[in-house]
């Protein structure tokens, strides 16, 4: 009698364990969007959660276990976990969750873990679901390069910048400048006027989605290169998840320019009119050229004259006229003072002030040379008017 009793406790006892169990709310649908699930992205989960009893559950809530490679997204109106509450006998109810997929998720299915927790279960319920990650090929591309102006005969470290916008990893990522030679009929070689300057592939490793990697290459500029902007090819080349290696041609825009120099001299100094010779000893022109003459010993006519574009090996001329009305008595050359103002080649402003010595020829100083000429005239016509006539009157 007493082992049918403990039978029949036992059984009461299973019983409403099982009910218990049976009776906690399950998750009963799980949907996701975007389907398949793309690395790098935040995905949109709805969780269907079902009360399968006849009896409510109270104090209900959904959790979301962050883990490789989902983190929760949370917020006021998507909390994690999300209080369900109380839910009515065999009632439903419809929960949202954002999830980031980590950049690095490879393609393949990983497992999403959903925790139910609540007030009749000592410990939460944990079920696993299918996610479907399927990432993009991996596309590496050159954003940016830095130091592209470049002068004949330079040799300069040139920074590239590489960014994959694909949505899967890239691996050993390598950037090559392409050797690019031509071959004349003759069998000889002419380099390309942008060269590397050691080696030519440079290794950058992995770059995940979005991320952004520098990587720097060292560039000799030939001597003869032309004043000009140039294209050069680049190679980058990695592999995708899948070992399969992709092979892009990008290429990037190098200016090669001239640095002008510019100078200036006297050309012609004639009675206070000057000639002015500027000259650009530079590589790179100068435009929109503006000269200034200054003197603090003379009166400048046409200070300021406009020449405008000098090119390299260049020469241009400017005349005006000079009265050295503030020179000190004895002073043989004044100091003039040369202003120019110009673009250079990289569309900058700049100046170069020049000193010049002219030499001084005040109108008094004139005055006295004609005045002297006219007297020395005078006195020959003078002395060959005597002479003529004392041979005159000897004759007579």
């Amino acid at each position: 009698m007493k082992t049918i009793g403990k039978i029949m406790m036992f059984a009461i006892l299973l019983a409403l364990v099982g009910s218990t169990l049976a009776a906690f709310p399950k998750v009963t649908q799980v949907n996701y969007d975007p389907n398949p699930a793309v690395p790098g992205t935040t995905i949109k989960v709805l969780i269907q959660l079902e009360n399968i009893d006849s009896t409510p559950q109270k104090d209900i809530t959904v959790s979301i276990e962050d883990t490789y490679p989902f983190i929760v997204k949370t917020d006021e109106s998507n909390p994690n976990p999300n209080l369900v509450g109380t839910m009515q006998a065999y009632g439903k109810t419809l929960l949202q969750f954002n999830v980031y997929i980590d950049p690095t998720a490879e393609n393949k299915t990983y497992n999403l873990p959903i925790l139910v927790g609540g007030k009749n279960l000592e410990s939460k319920v944990k079920t696993s679901h299918p996610i479907l990650i399927s990432g993009k090929e991996p596309i590496v591309k050159i954003i940016n390069v830095t130091e592209e102006k470049l002068l004949p005969g330079e040799e300069k470290e040139i920074t590239f910048t590489l960014q994959n916008v694909g949505t899967s990893p890239a691996h050993q990522v390598v950037l090559e400048m392409i050797e690019d030679r031509t071959i004349t009929p003759a069998g000889g070689i002419i380099e390309r006027e942008i060269t590397p300057l050691g080696a030519s592939a440079i290794k950058v490793g992995s770059i995940n989605p979005g991320e952004e990697k520098t990587t720097k290459l060292k560039v000799s500029v030939s001597n003869n290169a032309t004043i000009k902007n140039y294209t050069i090819p680049l190679k980058v080349s990695f592999n995708n998840q899948s070992g399969e290696r992709t092979e892009n041609i990008s290429y990037v825009g190098l200016k090669v320019f001239g640095k002008s120099d510019l100078d200036a001299t006297i050309k012609e100094n004639n009675n206070g009119e000057i000639i002015f010779e500027i000259f650009n000893k530079g590589m790179g022109k100068a435009d929109f050229t503006l000269v200034e003459l200054v003197s603090e010993y003379a009166t400048i006519e046409k200070p300021k004259q406009f020449i405008g574009t000098l090119g390299a090996n260049d020469v241009d001329t400017i005349k005006t006229k000079i009265n050295y009305d503030k020179v000190i008595n004895g002073q043989e050359t004044a100091i003039i003072r040369m202003k120019i103002t110009y673009l250079d080649s990289d569309a900058k402003q700049k100046t170069k002030e020049i000193t010049l010595n002219a030499k001084v020829k005040t109108p008094t100083q004139e005055n006295f040379n004609w005045n002297t000429m006219l007297t020395i005239i005078i006195v020959i016509i003078l002395i060959l008017g005597v002479r003529a006539y004392l041979k005159k009157k000897q004759k007579q």
